[in-house]
């Protein structure tokens, strides 16, 4: 059983560099069942126990319902759609890269299927790389098959010219047009529909060829925050050590899955996160069901479908948490019950007593647990931090739903630590998973030393991909000579051996939306206005937007303002609302003229009348910004700006669905 009060210990022997590993395992585990070393032969040992059982299903029929394929029936397709690959000219082997273009769906299934069955790597495409690094990814993988939606294929045909090595596409969706057809022939494309590829490999069986756990399974690209897109090498390995090492963990808690658990799928498959997640159902044989595709329409899914797993991702979760406060907070009688009740419920929490039976679960939650299906028993979030706050209105309101939080990178194929089920703390992400280590180094210039229990966050074990694709100088610049990989994330541990992350090496942050953000890429661009003479953007990984100090250039803005009419010495134009806005203004139009994205555009600015300078400590003695300083003297003044943007938004952000009377 796990010690929750010391969920990680030190590695013995060796080196002693500080690594920690989970308390679970001394040694660090590949595989979870006997025989089982790749995601394939995981699917195929659920195929050959429970093949007869619902696999994946769409929503659909007169009736709108879920219509579901067995195992077997997805064993049997992916079989038949490889084996017409092969027979099309897709060599079965780790020279053969496959592009998936298109949305969570039975054929992206199937086609990631084919690829580990006939060795070839799957490399999805997501529409986040923008048009540009879609491009870019398909030359530079030297992709010659594609497998898509309809919707995809205008982009291809128009940039058919720069992406000469593409020779065929499959399109999932809907039999080809011959409209189609005879625009991919006059480009020297073979286009075909995926239920004739299945009838070709169904007509001419191949012989399967799988990949090997060393063999590489994958190549997703990762957007960063500037330059080129960069390909992370998964390995077969890679993808079942990350599984194992999950359901270790779930398990020793009691935590199982079971017949009959249900996953939705709308996280995008092209991310590892999905993947990982569905790899570990198709082991355990649970089904997924996939959204439609409108996120406007996922509760409707979700009610259909009633999940008992749900993946998910901050920017979701606070949504829902938003949504929830704002309701209650128009009524005083329905917001002092709603406090009390959450109240109640954190008290229990924190003395490890958790119930889902309690007079506030059978009336106060009941309709937000009824939001997500009814059913929902173990909800997952990554990608980026989820507040204290939402952790625990969740773990409040979900009853015996298991809440857990974890951490990774695409590099570690996603998940490093989980939270554990039965810890009910928050403000950390857990221990290492027992398939790799961590450890922290020095970070000088953020006066962040090993000794002193906080470093960059480094990760070891099979977990830690093969590399970048054709980028050798950026793999070395990742993991290092001892197999280390460097994430670049500041983190410390705290006394019962979990990790708790706080910071980035580099001058980088993600969003709570999963956007990395260059803040001086963006600062170097408002510098363009005349009215700036210096600019430091500040973002918080529980935020989705960015806000900024400027400094006025006084020298230009005072002129501007007698030309305006506006009154004041320097300090008084730095507070005048007009001049905010009027900065605010030329800086938003210089963002848009330098090709900001909209998450780069700071929100809300404070105008400060005092130059950074190496005197009074913000620069140092060549002139850079000590941002660690910056942000820690004006923490007070970007709270205000963070509030402030809320404020104005009234809970109204930009939501993509609504949640309806969950109060």
């Amino acid at each position: 059983m796990m010690d929750l009060e010391n969920q990680s210990v030190k590695v013995e022997g060796g080196v002693d560099d500080g690594a920690r590993r989970n308390a679970l395992r001394k040694e660090l585990i590949t595989t979870f069942f006997d025989g089982v070393t790749t995601p394939y032969e995981g699917f195929l040992r659920t195929v050959q126990n429970s093949g007869d059982q619902p696999c994946l299903g769409t929503r659909g029929g007169p009736d709108n319902k879920y219509q579901w394929i067995t195992y077997k029936e997805v064993n049997d397709r992916a079989t038949n759609f490889g084996s017409g690959l092969v027979h099309l000219g897709c060599e079965p082997s780790q020279n053969t890269f496959v592009g998936i273009y298109g949305p969570n769906c039975v054929e992206w299934d199937l086609a990631d299927l084919a690829c580990q069955m006939y060795s070839m790597i799957s490399v999805p495409i997501y529409d986040t790389h923008g048009p540009e690094g879609c491009v870019y990814i398909l030359n530079h993988a030297d992709i010659e098959t594609i497998i898509c939606n309809g919707n995809k294929l205008r982009f291809i045909f128009d940039n058919a010219k720069e992406c000469e090595k593409v020779k065929r596409i499959v399109k999932m969706d809907k039999p080809v047009t011959e409209e189609e057809k005879k625009e991919a022939d006059s480009l020297g494309i073979s286009l075909l529909y995926i239920v004739e590829v299945e009838q070709m490999g169904s007509n001419n069986p191949q012989e399967r060829k799988p990949g090997r756990p060393e063999d590489t399974m994958t190549v997703c690209y990762t957007s960063g925050t500037t330059g080129t897109p960069k390909g992370a090498m998964l390995s077969h390995g890679n993808v079942n050590a990350g599984v194992a090492g999950i359901q270790v963990h779930y398990e020793e808690s009691g935590l199982q899955m079971i017949e009959g658990d249900c996953m939705i799928s709308y996280l995008p498959l092209a991310h590892v996160y999905e993947r990982l997640a569905q790899a570990m159902c198709f082991l355990n044989g649970v089904k997924i069901g996939f959204f439609r595709g409108d996120v406007k329409l996922l509760l409707d899914d979700i009610q259909e479908l009633k999940p008992t797993i749900f993946p998910s991702v901050p920017r979701l979760l606070t949504r829902v948490y938003d949504k929830v406060m704002a309701q209650v907070s128009q009524s005083k009688l329905k917001g002092w019950l709603f406090n009390k009740a959450l109240a109640s419920k954190e008290a229990g929490l924190k003395k490890g007593r958790v119930r889902g039976d309690t007079v506030w679960d059978r009336t106060v939650f009941k309709r937000i647990k009824m939001a997500l299906g009814g059913n929902v028993r173990l909800i997952v979030t990554g990608a980026a931090p989820l507040s204290a706050k939402v952790m625990m209105f969740l773990r409040c309101t979900m009853g015996v739903c298991c809440v857990v939080e974890g951490y990774g990178q695409t590099e570690s194929t996603a998940a490093a630590t989980i939270t554990f089920p039965r810890d009910t703390s928050v403000g950390h992400v857990g221990a290492p998973l027992p398939c790799n280590l961590i450890k922290l180094v020095d970070v000088p210039e953020k006066e962040c030393y090993a000794k002193d229990g906080k470093g960059e966050i480094c990760i070891k074990g099979p977990t830690v991909f093969q590399g970048y694709l054709k980028a050798p100088e950026k793999t070395a610049e990742t993991i290092d000579k001892d197999q280390w990989l460097h994430t670049g994330d500041i983190g410390e541990w705290l006394p019962n051996g979990t990790l708790k992350i706080f910071d980035r090496v580099k001058h980088i942050f993600k969003l709570a939306q999963g956007e990395y953000v260059a803040p001086e890429k963006i600062e170097n661009i408002y510098l363009r206005s005349t009215l700036v003479a210096q600019a430091f953007v500040h973002g918080d990984s529980l935020r989705s937007f960015v806000v900024a100090i400027i400094v006025p250039d006084q020298e230009v803005l005072e002129p501007w303002a007698r030309s305006k009419n506006i009154h004041g010495d320097f300090a008084e134009l730095c507070e005048n609302e007009e001049v905010k806005k009027a900065v605010m203004e030329d800086m938003t139009k210089k963002g848009k003229e330098g090709k900001l994205s909209s998450f780069e555009q700071v929100k809300e600015i404070h105008l400060h009348n005092e130059l950074f300078s190496v005197e009074n400590g913000f620069l140092t003695p060549t002139f850079k910004t000590k941002r660690a300083l910056v942000a820690k003297a004006f923490e007070q003044k970007f709270q205000e700006l963070y509030e402030k943007v809320d404020k104005r938004m009234q809970f109204m952000r930009s939501t993509s669905f609504e949640i309806q009377q969950v109060v």
